[in-house]
Parts: C-alpha cells; structure tokens; sequence
C-alpha cells in the first residue's frame, strides 16, 4: 500500500511535536509505538486516536484534515504545493480573496435558484457549478485559516470547534 498524506502529516506532525514514536506511547497516546509506525508508514489508515492525539496534546489539526479526506475521498487537505504558501499573512489575504470570489458567486447563482431545477437551463446550471466551486475554494482556504491562525497563535483547534458546537446547540440548529 503506497504511503498516504494521512501517514505522512502524521511522520511530520510527531517530527515537529519532537517526540519519538515511544515517547508517544507514554505522553497520552494509548497505542503502541508498532501501531504508530503501521500508520506513519501507510500499512494501517491514521486511526482517529492518532489524529485526536496530535490535534489535542499538539494542536496540529493536519493530520485529522488528511485522515478524513482520505477516509471518505473528499474534502480540504493540507496545501503543500510549492505554490501553497500557509504565512499566517498569505492565508488571511487568499481566505478574504477566496470568500468575496465565492460572495460574488454565490449571489449570481442565487438568481438562477429561484426557479425549480428541472426548468434550468444549461447555461444557468454551470453559473450554479461555478458557484459550488467557488464555494468549496472558500471552504478550503477557511479551513487553512482556522488551522494556520491556532498554530500560530497558540489557539486550541478544540476550543474553537466546541465554542462552535455549542454555539449551533444552543440556537438549535444541532441537536446534542
């Protein structure tokens, strides 16, 4: 099985935690440091308690980011292109670009919406699709956003996700 971005995040996220797949095991990580090799070496998938492990004791979502893409096929995945530049500046100013090209999207599907969807015509649907798009490239550059800006400083990923969480609980729009 060729190694995945799952396995590898997780080689650099315990590289740059500096500490070694034993002292993992002894450092509120309840595998064995063999379970920890099998998934930095792409034999086993990242199970979730290696991605929680690295996103709670380390902050570094990645790992989890790489692992749910890779489990169902879809979704953001860390940018290491050598165009990707994740400055904490660079990613501010593509996130505000990525959401005002998705705003602008957005609100000329939004008047191709109003009729029923079999009655669109073709041309109508690609301005829905270019909005889809739009919207997932703003999508993607929230989620490095959100990764980027509690690495740097300092700002538990968990936290703001349960703040979150709690706030749709309590406006109901989620049940517990």
């Amino acid at each position: 099985m060729p190694v995945g971005r799952a396995s590898k995040a997780a080689k650099t996220a315990r590289r740059e935690a500096g500490v070694t797949q034993l002292e993992m095991t002894f450092d509120e990580y309840f595998g064995s440091r063999e379970s920890i090799s099998h998934q930095e070496n792409g034999r086993y998938q990242v199970q979730p308690e290696l991605s929680n492990y690295y996103i709670e004791k380390h902050n570094n979502p990645w790992v989890a980011m790489e692992a749910s893409a890779e489990y169902i096929g879809w979704g953001p995945i860390k940018l290491d292109g050598d165009a990707a530049d994740l400055h904490r500046s660079s990613v501010t100013l593509k996130t505000k670009e990525e959401l005002e090209e998705a705003l602008t999207a957005v609100l000329e599907a939004s008047r191709k919406l109003t009729v029923q969807p079999h009655t669109v015509e073709q041309m109508d649907v690609t301005v829905i699709e270019k909005s889809l798009m739009e919207s997932v490239d703003a999508i993607t550059a929230l989620n490095h956003y959100v990764a980027v800006i509690c690495k740097e400083y300092k700002i538990p990923w968990v936290k703001i996700w349960t703040q979150h969480k709690l706030k749709l609980i309590q406006r109901r729009l989620i049940r517990k």
